[in-house]
């Protein structure tokens, strides 16, 4: 497929089709190497913070439920004068 160099303000790019860019999925950084006269641009695809939580707690919530209450019979001042039971 072949594009051309267009100018953008003091730089240069090139325009990647949209036919290729829905191929690639969501994408909007690059890695450019150069390789014997050649570039090279592979996708940066970035990591989703927060992709599968929901997943991974129900998961985690399945696994790790302790057998007994670990604050059971600890008390601290506060609780005792702040809290009304």
């Amino acid at each position: 497929m072949e594009v051309s160099l267009v100018k953008i303000g003091n730089s240069h790019g090139l325009i990647i089709p949209k036919r290729v860019l829905k191929k690639l999925g969501v994408v909007r950084r690059f890695n450019i190497l150069e390789n014997e006269g050649n570039l090279l641009f592979i996708p940066v695809y970035e990591d989703k913070p927060r992709e599968n939580w929901e997943k991974l707690f129900a998961s985690a919530n399945k696994t790790d439920i302790p057998d007994n209450d670990t604050f059971e019979n600890i008390e601290n001042e506060f609780d005792n004068s702040e809290w009304i039971w």
